[in-house]
């Protein structure tokens, strides 16, 4: 809860948070899409 009492720091490391996730969420769904269409499949 006390992370949550800096809104300025939680605003900023949720920023950087998403920053370095999209590129991983981009790079990891097609290989997750293509498991799981394989294994269906």
């Amino acid at each position: 809860m006390a992370e949550w009492s800096k809104a300025p720091d939680s605003s900023s490391g949720l920023r950087e948070r998403a920053w370095v996730q999209i590129p991983l969420l981009t790079n990891y769904f097609p290989t997750f899409f293509c498991l799981v269409f394989l294994t269906a499949a």
